[in-house]
């Protein structure tokens, strides 16, 4: 048994939190290994009952976990492109309703004329291939939004669902930037995560790199395989873009804007942004999004068999809802985002609650794993 110090606070209620974490950090899990560095955070009505991190930064164990350090959560950056393009939506800039080529006209074509924004931010626009942009080309300038422009659905829009894991980042960065003339990561640093104190950052900073934590993926992780791999499938497909020797530390990963993956925070910033869209959609008394379009956001628009993954999903708008493959406390209600190799966050409607749990070495897994799941029951068991 290690001893690897753990920081942070802990309602005297939530101890179970505490324990199950540091049972986490100092004994590992005989499949999954030991966790490198990692925190969790549960917020109820926007108070933190548990704010925990430990661990360290890098693989050699030499640079210790702080209560700032960010790490890459991978697509719990999905949620929050959706969330930056609801903002505005909320403001009137945007219908759900409207075609997408309303805003961007380039796009409509190619089957895609008529296709809504509704259709788009909840999955389920058939575009989760980006075969016209060159291998490796994803930091290069718009070969992938061009990709994007001349494809065909896969499926008739609106008619089906599957998780866009490479293409979601891309098709909202690429409506919000004909809509408002910045980019995705820009608008959610401009008009969410500054405004409303959330540490975490779609595309770094000198400073926020300064607090990053190194990325230790895991061979043998289903999607990372997936993505990664040699042998074809939808999911080497739809990640041809990416660079082949992408090893999510790269300045391209660290400093640029691809809304699909690259969100680096940590557990406190993403359980505070929960309870708020879990509770009546204000963070620190200022309102994100009204509770009717939270409500629009997290009712379910499809529930089938993933074409991407082949596992059973359950979406919202951007928003992916608790489901047997990731149960987000077993709560039907409860709607959120994962991370491949473990990043987790999600809201409980009927609780006020955000909990989110993150680590950065890649744990080999296709749910919310041995790390992630005995904080969330731990959780639960408290409240």
């Amino acid at each position: 048994m290690s001893d690897i110090p753990v920081s942070g606070h802990c309602d005297p209620k939530f101890a179970a939190v505490e324990d199950a974490f540091r049972r986490n950090m100092n004994e590992g899990d005989p499949v999954c290994g030991d966790e490198l560095g990692a925190c969790v955070s549960v917020c109820i009505d926007g108070e933190a009952v548990v704010d925990l991190w430990g661990g360290y930064r890098d693989a050699a164990r030499t640079r210790p976990w702080e209560a700032d350090t960010i790490t890459c959560m991978m697509s719990v950056t999905k949620a929050c492109a959706a969330i930056a393009l609801l903002r505005l939506v909320g403001t009137g800039m945007v219908d759900l309703e409207e075609k997408v080529a309303t805003y961007w006209p380039e796009f409509g074509k190619n089957g895609k004329e008529t296709m809504t924004v509704r259709t788009l931010i909840s999955h389920q626009s058939g575009v989760i291939f980006a075969d016209g942009a060159p291998a490796g080309s994803l930091w290069d300038d718009y070969p992938v939004e061009r990709a994007l422009e001349d494809a065909t659905p896969e499926w008739e829009p609106g008619t089906a669902g599957s998780y866009h894991s490479f293409t979601y980042g891309p098709l909202l960065h690429g409506l919000i930037r004909h809509v408002t003339g910045r980019g995705v990561g820009d608008v959610w640093r401009e008009d969410i995560a500054d405004p409303f104190g959330i540490d975490y950052h779609i595309g770094l900073n000198d400073a926020e790199a300064a607090r990053r934590a190194d990325f230790v993926e895991t061979p043998g992780t289903p999607s990372r395989d997936g993505i990664k791999g040699d042998a074809e499938s939808p999911l080497t497909r739809a990640w041809n873009p990416m660079p082949r020797d992408e090893d999510f530390n790269s300045e391209g990963w660290v400093r640029g804007s691809f809304a699909s993956a690259n969100g680096h925070g940590n557990a406190r910033a993403i359980a505070k942004l929960y309870s708020g869209l879990a509770g009546d959609g204000t963070i620190d008394g200022r309102q994100l999004l009204s509770k009717e379009l939270i409500a629009d956001a997290i009712s379910e628009h499809w529930d089938d068999m993933d074409r991407m993954t082949n596992r059973p999903f359950r979406f919202g708008c951007g928003f992916m809802l608790s489901c047997d493959a990731f149960p987000f406390g077993g709560r039907r209600k409860n709607f959120g985002h994962t991370g491949i190799g473990g990043a987790i966050g999600f809201g409980d409607p009927d609780r006020g609650l955000g909990f989110s749990y993150c680590g950065n070495r890649m744990a080999p897994i296709a749910n919310t794993g041995p790390f992630g799941g005995p904080l969330i029951d731990a959780a639960y068991a408290a409240i």
